[in-house]
């Protein structure tokens, strides 16, 4: 019944991602709702959980660049094995701590993301980093936040049992 509840809400973050991140956007800078999920599902399930995780959204999202098959993947397993390690030593229920850490996972995730697929031209990575990365960074963690309040105002419990067997 739990991965049918997983399921669920992975699915409505997909659906964000297709439909509100462009709608919502600032230009060229959107939240990334599917480096949100796999960051949640990591601080709450735990370093390989979030791995695996990560790495199913992201071959799901590598599916629909067949040019780039594995990079989504491969970014979204070192986002889910580095929060979920991150997560289970130090997961206070605070606002400016969920907000770096999602700041820093969304940042760190474009970095790895941004280098490989410019590569071997490095330095127009480097200006998407700091033009579109950092921004869109702030905004996903701003979302994240938000999100983790809903989320532990509407069903407190469920969090405190989630973050529990996760650890």
């Amino acid at each position: 019944m739990r991965w049918l509840h997983y399921i669920l809400v992975t699915l409505v973050f997909i659906l964000m991602q297709l439909v509100v991140a462009d709608r919502i956007a600032l230009g060229p800078v959107a939240p990334d709702f599917l480096v949100l999920i796999v960051a949640f599902f990591a601080l709450y399930r735990g370093a390989s959980q979030g791995s695996v995780f990560g790495f199913l959204i992201g071959f799901l999202q590598d599916l629909t660049n067949p040019g780039f098959l594995g990079l989504n993947a491969m970014t979204k397993s070192i986002l889910g094995y580095t929060i979920g390690t991150a997560g289970t030593k130090t997961f206070p229920e605070n606002a400016p701590f969920l907000f770096a850490l999602f700041m820093a996972a969304s940042f760190g995730h474009d970095v790895i993301y941004l280098i490989f697929y410019s590569w071997p031209q490095v330095g127009s990575a480097l200006v998407a980093i700091f033009t579109i990365a950092l921004p869109s960074a702030a905004y996903t963690a701003v979302f994240g936040v938000l999100t983790h309040r809903f989320m532990s105002l509407a069903t407190p419990k469920a969090v405190e049992a989630y973050g529990k067997e996760g650890k």
